[in-house]
């Protein structure tokens, strides 16, 4: 039909899958727009499916569409301009006429003349003189959007700038439970749950508030290995699932606990490491875990962390996305992660740690060479990045790295953050105050910091 396309054409980008297949989207996709000014929320459905289809979700479905058809301001109704209306059209019109909401029909994929000649009989549909456009090549749809923001209500701006929401994905292998967090975090049926794997086809997006403090969520479908991604659908829900990592502030990993963690749940957090992304680990299905006893949390996690010995820093959480055991404490691990990315430490006590534990525990020698560092200072927040200098940067050893992340994640209890260490021939010097700045700037801004960037030559000198 080209729904998701209109969608990624209003957006101006691609953030919704998109596919020639029928049934790819599934759940409500939120996202803010921007169009001359005018700020405003896009929702992307799923196809309107008959009682009869064939497919399990098709009442799910129904309900998601019948909710954001409640919630909307103005519904824009598509209908295929090239096979004329069909028995669904006439169900989704009548539908749409009772709830009385103001109502555009869309007739899509218009690309030619002789197509927007037969858009005459959409009339029939009671929903008034049909808007001939294409999606994919962008036809009439400048025009289409003056429509929309003239129809929107204008809401009023305020004069204090909103604190930018904390933004979170819910990440982990088809089937670990995401859906059903996210619902459970909601309050609502907001996405759509099944026992069936890969449900989740696209990274869904939702906005809530608790105590004040504003979330934005982010569900995304389920990472498989590569190898075993053939379909077009899933190879780009893989690529929306990794761009939903780079855009959220921290990440939650969703185990089966019945499962225990896998070989792609641990390429997954190395793409949030990658990224610089703080996380969360969610040990799922805590009610239905086989011959459980009081000690086998304790067992579990240490396992993980004889793997991984990062995991000892890394918030580890057994819940029951179903039935909401231990969902509460949740929210505010995400709060303290959050705020550990965004730390601005203080260069006196980098400095104290950092000359106690070279003390402590010198660099062994290289080759025969004498590796000695000399400093360090905190250079980045988000992620939080601290600068070591040393002669000899090439000479420094994996084992004397881990040793100093260790030291400081104990001394500054940045437990969830994406703690980097940069050795480099001359310090780079930062205020506190220089680092503060970053941390007010992404209250403001949306685009995030890109944590890979090389300082220019200004930034050195500071």
């Amino acid at each position: 039909m080209g729904k998701s396309s209109l969608f990624n054409r209003i957006l101006g980008r691609r953030a919704a899958v998109v596919s020639d297949r029928e049934g790819v989207t599934r759940d409500r996709h939120y996202q803010t727009a921007t169009y001359k000014g005018r700020e405003f929320t896009v929702v992307d459905t799923g196809g309107f499916l008959p009682d009869d289809t064939i497919d399990v979700l098709a009442a799910n479905v129904r309900d998601q569409i019948f909710t954001a058809i409640q919630e909307a301001d103005l519904v824009l109704f598509m209908v295929d301009a090239r096979v004329g209306i069909t028995k669904l059209d006439d169900q989704f019109a009548r539908m749409i006429r009772k709830l009385d909401k103001q109502c555009l029909l869309i007739a899509n994929k218009s690309e030619v003349p002789e197509d927007r000649a037969e858009s005459w009989e959409f009339f029939s549909l009671g929903m008034g003189q049909p808007r001939t456009i294409s999606a994919l090549t962008g036809y009439a749809c400048l025009s289409l959007l003056d429509e929309v923001i003239s129809l929107l209500p204008k809401k009023g701006q305020s004069d204090k700038e909103e604190k930018r929401p904390i933004r979170f994905a819910i990440l982990g292998r088809p089937n670990a439970g995401k859906s059903t967090l996210l619902n459970r975090l909601m309050g609502e049926e907001r996405v759509v749950v099944s026992d069936i794997p890969g449900t989740t086809r696209d990274s869904i997006d939702c906005t809530f508030t608790v105590d004040g403090e504003k979330f934005v969520v982010t569900d995304t479908a389920g990472l498989r290995k590569k190898a075993k991604v053939e379909d077009e659908v899933e190879i780009f829900s893989n690529m929306r699932t990794e761009e939903s990592i780079r855009r959220s502030d921290l990440s939650i990993l969703m185990i089966d606990a019945t499962l225990g963690i896998s070989e792609q749940d641990f390429r997954i957090i190395q793409s949030i490491r990658q990224a610089g992304k703080g996380l969360i680990i969610l040990l799922n299905k805590w009610d239905i875990l086989p011959d459980k006893t009081e000690k086998s949390f304790d067992h579990m996690v240490k396992a993980m962390r004889e793997r991984e010995p990062l995991f000892e820093f890394t918030p580890i959480l057994s819940i029951s996305a179903k039935e909401g055991l231990r969902v509460h404490r949740i929210l505010q691990e995400i709060k303290t992660v959050y705020a550990n990315c965004r730390r601005v430490i203080g260069r006196e006590r980098i400095a104290e740690v950092f000359a106690e534990a070279c003390q402590k525990n010198p660099h062994p020698a290289h080759q025969g060479r004498l590796v000695k560092l000399t400093r360090a200072c905190q250079i980045m927040v988000e992620p939080p990045v601290i600068d070591i200098e040393t002669k000899t940067p090439d000479a420094v050893d994996e084992s004397y790295k881990r040793y100093l992340l260790k030291t400081f994640f104990e001394a500054f209890h940045l437990n969830g953050a994406p703690l980097r260490l940069n050795f480099d021939t001359k310090l780079i010097l930062r205020k506190d105050e220089d680092l503060e700045q970053f941390t007010l700037a992404s209250d403001s801004i949306s685009p995030r910091v890109n944590s890979n960037r090389r300082m220019g030559r200004k930034d050195r000198q500071r």
